[in-house]
């Protein structure tokens, strides 16, 4: 990458770096995925010729961040599209739904389930009663947090450890 090049990404980060990362912030709603998103971008940025000769490089900038945070919802709709798929083939347990499903993706995705459910095991009682209420059950984090007596604080930060802890176990 050129000299001046650099420079002219490094300034866009210095004057962009704030606001870019809370506009990251609403979009994902997760600080670690804002700035994986903001830290893709910029290489994506970096890898870019003509970038100085650009009209709006920060537009650029924003409209890249977006098409990443797309991309990445697309493949999690996917992994869960194809984990439920193979949940209600095991579950129905008849040979036709199953046969649907090729037997090493319901093994993938039985290894898969498995590692989740030990992750949790994992987690201190609150913090998995949380997330699986938060989850499962499709509740609120007040509603959590009145059915467990702590604050609404407290719920998002297990949300957050147990986010956390089973991206770790699953990587």
């Amino acid at each position: 990458m050129k000299k001046e090049q650099k420079s002219f990404i490094e300034q866009m980060y210095q004057d962009n770096h704030e606001g870019f990362l809370r506009f990251l912030m609403q979009k994902t709603q997760n600080m670690d995925d804002a700035h994986d998103v903001l830290q893709e971008a910029f290489q994506k940025l970096m890898k870019r010729d003509g970038l100085r000769e650009m009209e709006n490089p920060r537009a650029y900038l924003y409209r890249t961040a977006t098409n990443i945070i797309i991309d990445r919802q697309r493949k999690g709709q996917h992994h869960v599209r194809y984990i439920r798929e193979v949940i209600s083939g095991v579950e129905a347990g008849t040979a036709s739904e199953a046969a649907t499903i090729p037997p090493d993706r319901q093994v993938a995705a039985r290894q898969e389930l498995e590692i989740i459910y030990q992750a949790l095991e994992d987690l201190p009682e609150k913090c998995k009663r949380s997330f699986l209420m938060h989850r499962e059950q499709h509740m609120k984090y007040g509603e959590i947090a009145a059915a467990l007596g702590i604050s609404i604080s407290m719920v998002e930060k297990y949300m957050i450890m147990a986010l956390k802890h089973l991206r770790r176990k699953l990587k």
